[in-house]
C-alpha cells in the first residue's frame, strides 16, 4: 500500500490546487471570448441586415435590367459568408475570429 500522505504532491488536494491555480486563467479566456461572442454578434446582425438590403436592390436591379448583377451578387455571397462566420463563432463551431480580426471571406464557387 502506498501512503499519499507521505508525497504532498499527490493526493486528491493537490488535485484540486492545481485545478484552482488554472481555473483563474481558464475562467479570464472565456470572459473575453464572451466580450468577442457579444461584438461578433452585433457586426453579424449588422451585416445581416445589409445582405437583406442588398437582396431588395438586388431585386430592383433585376427588374429594371432584367439581368442580376454580378458584383453585387459575389459581394453579397461573401457578406452571408461573413454572417455565417460571425454565427459559427458565437455558438463555438469555430475558433477563428472573423473579419476584422481575421480575414474577409471570400466566395469563389460559380453557380
Amino acid at each position: 500500500m502506498s501512503d499519499t500522505s507521505a508525497h504532498p504532491d499527490s493526493g486528491p488536494e493537490s488535485a484540486h490546487t492545481s485545478h484552482r491555480e488554472e481555473a483563474p486563467s481558464a475562467r479570464k479566456e472565456l470572459w473575453i471570448r464572451f466580450l468577442y461572442m457579444i461584438a461578433f454578434w452585433f457586426l453579424g446582425n449588422i451585416a445581416f441586415s445589409v445582405a437583406i438590403f442588398l437582396g431588395a436592390l438586388q431585386f430592383v436591379v433585376i427588374l429594371i435590367t432584367g439581368s442580376k448583377n454580378e458584383e453585387l451578387r459575389g459581394f453579397s455571397r461573401n457578406l452571408i459568408q461573413y454572417v455565417w462566420e460571425c454565427l459559427a463563432f458565437v455558438i463555438f463551431a469555430r475558433e477563428d475570429k472573423p473579419f476584422p480580426l481575421g480575414r474577409f471571406p471570400s466566395v469563389t464557387s460559380s453557380d
